[in-house]
């Protein structure tokens, strides 16, 4: 085949030289379908859960996608497609080979929701004993941010419409029941007492891409509660919420 869009081929061999590249554009445009669903839900919502799009999964898809379209193009104008479109989806095959292999973390939001309250757990432990050690807890949010990311995980992975990751934060609020300004998924909202002998702590979440308190089995706000108490055995480590 000739490698102007101008020259004329055989129809067969323009159909098979079609056929061929438009089966291999499916490789590209294939794998890069999730990363496009990925994109367009992130960008309706405020915030999500998991890794950000590969972008060089959807820049190759655009490639073999561009291609695919300019051979259906001379195929239909019974006149050979130039090189550059063959070009075009070798190379979007090439690079989805290259960078598609192994697919990204799960993009769950319950699997998100369940990291934040492990790590919620863990800082909640850290801080009873604490407690129960020295009969008081930090009053101010600096200690508990610094537990909090120790804590962290890193499948609680969320991002806000422009891809950036969203950090853990400690947000202390005035009352028990009292709700910060602005709610983010992944947030701990402390209230302790200003003599530090007792704190609580909510956790805000994600659902459909929106930030919402963490609930428990009836329905209300998940709450972990410390309170000094000296009779109170030391606290055992609590089961792994995930793997």
């Amino acid at each position: 085949m000739r490698g102007r869009a101008g020259d004329t081929s055989p129809w067969g061999l323009r159909l098979v030289h079609a056929g061929v590249f438009l089966a291999l554009a499916a490789v590209p445009l294939g794998a890069a379908f999730p990363e496009w669903r990925h994109v367009l839900g992130a960008l309706s919502r405020p915030f999500h859960a998991g890794e950000p799009p590969r972008w060089l999964l959807l820049v190759a898809s655009v490639s073999a996608a561009v291609g695919a379209a300019r051979l259906l193009v001379g195929l239909a104008g019974r006149r050979s497609a130039p090189l550059w479109a063959s070009a075009a989806v070798l190379a979007g095959v090439a690079v989805t080979l290259a960078t598609g292999r192994t697919p990204p973390a799960e993009r769950s939001e319950q699997r998100a929701n369940l990291a934040f309250l492990a790590s919620a757990r863990s800082v909640h432990l850290e801080m009873v004993r604490q407690l129960q050690d020295s009969a008081e807890v930090p009053v101010e949010p600096g200690p508990w941010q610094a537990a909090l990311e120790r804590a962290w995980r890193e499948d609680a992975r969320v991002r806000d419409r422009a891809f950036q990751p969203v950090p853990p934060r400690v947000v202390r609020v005035a009352e028990p029941e009292a709700r910060a300004e602005r709610a983010v998924p992944g947030d701990l909202w402390l209230f302790v007492t200003p003599d530090g002998v007792s704190f609580s702590l909510r956790v805000v979440g994600l659902e459909a891409g929106q930030p919402v308190l963490l609930r428990d089995d009836t329905g209300g706000p998940l709450v972990l509660r410390g309170l000094f108490n000296p009779d109170l055995p030391d606290a055992e480590p609590s089961a792994p919420l995930l793997p």
